[in-house]
């Protein structure tokens, strides 16, 4: 790989593996993924550090787990962000001569939690434009979005779902398209971030992603219903089975689709200025999304299981041809070094392990009590274990909905668990947790907080 090529990052927020048709999901959902990995390189079993939005990016952004960064929950009563000594992803590209933009569909992802450090440009979720550079990618009308972000943001909440695409989705990928044309020509590398959320919570996929997966499309009151209901389940009001998730499910494919749409017309725009060859291209989800697969209020967590830690990953290498498959665990948070450092190798990524934390509940109006928990995955086996000393050995299934969980120590098998556990030990020993969480007492407030309460995070 060159020294400096150009990089593009792409976080496709709550995608889940099982739903993506480059991993054997029977609906196309992401034809233009699938095509990619035909030169790219494919991982069977990418952990994320983390199974939810904030912490996640924070750890692929300093390439630290979330007790070394200190971000490991978001409440609305203060404000979560890295600490300002923790350098990001997007300025240590920014001091080795990158330019810099990122395009957010999510509240969490920018200058709430200090993501958007590094960059030159950044747009934020309600299209305020929170950082410019000068490059003249932004129109007329964009500035008068970014004037009335808030008066937006508050428009574009769920009831109102006829905004989300066309203000939200859409025009962020065409202002990453804007920045893309406008730096073609630039002698500087060019690191461009986008985070979509397609596959998160509330769902309105136009009419055509239904029709092309040959699912029913939706009537004029059916998406404002389904969402209400959804809604309702993510925040542990009610249960989610039978037509209703059967139903969500397709809404959840079609979401998927309109994104890959998107993708595709990204990866277009690298395409016909030349660019893509030389490009390091990595997609990836930050975590998977329940959707009444496991109880919520089971043990272990639902978070815990493979559905939400076993991601979708692709990375493209410059000048790369064949596709290939990684079998062996591999973890999120190593993407900093393959991005940020000169020369690094994709098959630097694989590992024995990869280990996973989590600090349950995420989200909340006040701050709570925490249950911490780690896992650490193998090909074939997973232990999950609680800061109280509680263990879960899972066995890995033909697919994660059937995933068998066995208690341990009782019924299981004590080589299998004696070795995980030593694993587990192992790379617990070599944790430096962090006393700076970076987190202020200001409240997050205003339009942003009303928007993470209609995303189901508070």
């Amino acid at each position: 790989m060159a020294d400096r090529p150009d990089v593009l990052f792409v976080i496709l927020d709550s995608a889940r593996r099982d739903r993506v048709s480059l991993y054997g999901h029977d609906r196309p959902t992401t034809p233009t993924l699938d095509a990619l990995a035909e030169e790219a390189t494919t991982f069977e079993n990418a952990y994320t550090p983390t199974p939810w939005t904030l912490p996640s990016h924070c750890s692929m952004f300093t390439g630290k787990f979330p007790s070394e960064h200190g971000v490991t929950n978001g409440f609305a009563d203060r404000r979560p962000a890295l600490p300002a000594s923790t350098e990001t992803l997007a300025e240590r590209l920014s001091e080795r001569g990158y330019r810099t933009a990122g395009f957010s569909n999510n509240p969490w992802v920018g200058k709430l939690s200090g993501l958007d450090r590094g960059f030159e440009e950044f747009v934020e979720w309600d299209l305020e434009i929170g950082r410019e550079s000068g490059a003249g990618i932004h129109s007329r009308r964009d500035r008068a979005y970014s004037r009335a972000h808030s008066l937006l943001a508050q428009a574009a909440r769920q009831p109102v779902f006829l905004l989300k695409r066309p203000f939200f989705t859409d025009s962020l990928v065409t202002r990453a398209r804007e920045w893309v044309e406008t730096t073609a020509d630039d002698p500087q590398p060019t690191f461009t971030f986008l985070n979509v959320m397609e596959a998160h919570s509330p769902y309105f996929p136009p009419d055509e992603a239904f029709e092309e997966l040959g699912l029913t499309t939706p009537g004029p009151i059916e998406p404002r219903l389904l969402n209400t209901r959804l809604l309702a389940y993510v925040l542990g009001k009610a249960d989610l089975a039978g037509d209703d998730r059967d139903r969500v499910l397709e809404y959840y494919d079609a979401a998927l689709r309109y994104q890959d749409a998107k993708l595709a017309e990204l990866l277009d725009t690298y395409r016909d200025l030349g660019l893509l060859e030389d490009t390091l291209v990595v997609i990836c989800a930050d975590h998977g999304k329940t959707l009444g697969d496991f109880p919520r209020d089971g043990e272990p967590s639902h978070y815990l299981r493979d559905l939400n830690t076993n991601v979708p990953m692709v990375v493209r290498t410059p000048g790369q041809r064949g596709g290939e498959r990684v079998d062996d665990p591999v973890e999120l948070r190593d993407l900093f070094g393959l991005i940020a450092e000169p020369g690094a190798d994709v098959s630097s990524l694989a590992r024995e392990h990869a280990l996973t934390e989590d600090h349950i509940p995420h989200t909340g109006t006040t701050k709570e009590e925490v249950d911490r928990w780690r896992v650490i995955s193998g090909r074939d086996h997973r232990l999950a274990r609680s800061e109280d000393g509680e263990q879960y050995l899972f066995r890995r299934g033909e697919s994660t909905v059937d995933e068998r969980t066995i208690p341990s120590p009782e019924r299981t098998e004590p080589a299998v668990l004696s070795a995980l556990s030593e694993a587990l030990d192992d790379r617990l020993a070599d944790l430096t947790e962090t006393d700076d969480h970076g987190d202020t007492d200001e409240a997050i407030g205003g339009s942003t907080e009303a928007q993470l309460r209609d995303l189901g995070y508070l």
